[in-house]
């Protein structure tokens, strides 16, 4: 389905996409019990990845209420974005379904606390060739690094598999791992939810609620691609002792 993949990306740049990737399930068949993309469209074929950039400027001055009212506003409009994408599918007889961006989530694990998605954005856009997943559990781009937002659609139409990265953008500096506050970065890369959370969301005497730590992704030399990688990562280093 070549001419409809080709359609499909010109309207979801049309409508603010900043990247646009496919990828076959089967990509995906290792994906836990309740995040495959068949536990949300049965006959499910093919999963559209599709990402907008956040701004280096608010997450390089470090006011949580900037960000996290950036964050939700993009979290919106990738809705916004994957709803439209569906309906464009659909109109042409084939089925569709929008995965949310954020919230609400089917899946939470109270012990551990640990929360699962409908489907895992992020593999499914490294499945889509838009980039990898670093040590900081973050999607790392060629053109973006790890500013961007996520959401997936899951359809039924058989799409051409976008290639995937060859290229290991997650240059093993550890950056991520030695500016998280609390340890929350494994060696092997995975992340505590419990730790990050706890440390992560803060609410406000007055009843706000928001992100206080973001450096994972801040410190990533992978970040506004203004300074080159390995420079950065030799700055970071010198900061960092």
């Amino acid at each position: 389905m070549l001419l409809i993949g080709d359609e499909i990306k010109e309207f979801a740049r049309r409508q603010g996409a900043d990247l646009v990737g496919f990828a076959p399930v089967e990509r995906l068949a290792g994906a836990p019990p309740g995040t495959r993309p068949e536990d949300s469209l049965p006959n499910a074929r093919s999963v559209i990845a599709l990402a907008k950039r956040c701004s280096s400027g608010g997450i390089e001055a470090g006011r949580p209420s900037n960000y996290r009212r950036e964050m939700a506003v993009i979290f919106d409009q990738l809705d916004a974005l994957a709803v439209a994408v569906v309906n464009f599918i659909e109109r042409r007889g084939w089925r569709a379904v929008p995965i949310p961006a954020d919230d609400p989530f089917d899946t939470w694990d109270g012990e551990q606390e640990i929360v699962r998605g409908n489907i895992s954005h992020k593999h499914v856009a490294q499945a889509a060739g838009l980039g990898v997943v670093g040590k900081n559990s973050l999607l790392i781009t060629p053109r973006y690094g790890n500013r961007v937002y996520l959401v997936s659609v899951v359809t039924d139409v058989e799409l051409q598999a976008d290639e995937l990265l060859a290229e290991n953008l997650c240059l093993e500096c550890g950056a991520c791992l030695r500016a998280c506050p609390v340890q929350a970065i494994g060696p092997d890369g995975i992340v505590s939810q419990r730790l990050c959370r706890q440390n992560t969301d803060v609410q406000t005497e007055w009843g706000f609620s928001f992100f206080d730590c973001w450096a994972c992704r801040s410190v990533c030399p992978q970040g506004s691609g203004v300074i080159q990688p390995r420079d950065r990562c030799e700055q970071l280093d010198f900061f960092m002792k």
